[in-house]
């Protein structure tokens, strides 16, 4: 014989109230997470500051350019004009191909970076799809160090953020004085912005943990083969990050990725 159970209807208020409570909670959620990424804005708000016609030296060095000018805006008066406060002191560069690059106030101001808003190229010049406005760019008769953060393309959005509090997943898994130090410096200025690691950086290329076992000791070597592979001088995409590396860099970004993720070496590497 069938048993019948009876159905259990749930009230209409409280099918509401938790309607209610759902809704509530995205908004808490929406303003959590507003307030962790801090002020910003888009590319779009940036037409009303005053242009003007500069030569990059440094651009032309890193992509084996001659002659290319850029129609910018100065960084440092859109600082002046979003304010972000105290609590910030570094702006992240959202781009368009997932890219994510971030340059911190002192540098803005130091260098005097600016925000190309036109690219001209000489003629002749093989242009990458991902070479495009927002760019940074570093004026002649600025001496920034040579590093793969000065030169951000594609950027879409801005926002003010707190450098400690960006860099904190990657800092707490690496301190400060040992030796994966030194490789987590060079990181941060040269791969994070395309391979994030512990949710910090960009996703363009990839997660290098996830592609590479570096507890093993052929795959730390797979690894600065495959740098070598793609990231040299004439790879067909011109991101030629190796000209940013001094010998034995390699060998302390394989340092930094094996400390930052806590593997344990399984064949002696």
């Amino acid at each position: 014989m069938k048993t019948s159970h009876p159905h259990h209807h749930i009230p209409f208020w409280k099918v509401k109230q938790t309607f209610y409570l759902a809704c509530w909670a995205c908004i808490f959620l929406w303003v959590l997470v507003t307030a962790c990424t801090g002020v910003g804005m888009t590319a779009d708000g940036l037409d009303g500051f005053e242009r003007r016609w500069v030569s990059s030296t440094y651009f032309d060095r890193a992509m084996g350019y001659k002659n290319s000018r850029f129609q910018v805006i100065s960084f440092t008066e859109v600082l002046g004009q979003f304010d972000p406060g105290d609590d910030a002191d570094a702006v992240l560069l959202d781009c368009v191909d997932d890219y994510q690059a971030i340059v911190s106030v002192v540098d803005i101001r130091q260098y005097d970076l600016q925000l190309a808003m036109k690219i001209e190229l000489a003629d002749g010049s093989d242009r990458p799809a991902w070479l495009n406005p927002l760019l940074i760019v570093v004026p002649n008769g600025k001496n920034a160090p040579f590093v793969e953060r000065f030169l951000a393309a594609n950027i879409s959005k801005l926002r003010f953020v707190k450098l400690a509090n960006y860099y904190a997943p990657l800092n707490h898994a690496v301190q400060k004085g040992s030796p994966a130090s030194v490789g987590s410096k060079i990181f941060k200025d040269n791969c994070l912005f395309c391979h994030s690691i512990k949710g910090v950086g960009g996703n363009k290329g990839g997660s290098l943990p996830e592609a590479f076992d570096f507890s093993s000791k052929l795959e730390k070597q797979r690894f600065k083969d495959t740098f070598l592979l793609v990231h040299r001088e004439d790879n067909a995409n011109k991101q030629n990050t190796e000209q940013f590396l001094l010998p034995g860099h390699l060998d302390a970004l394989v340092d930094f990725l094996v400390t930052a993720e806590g593997v344990v070496g399984v064949d002696g590497g």
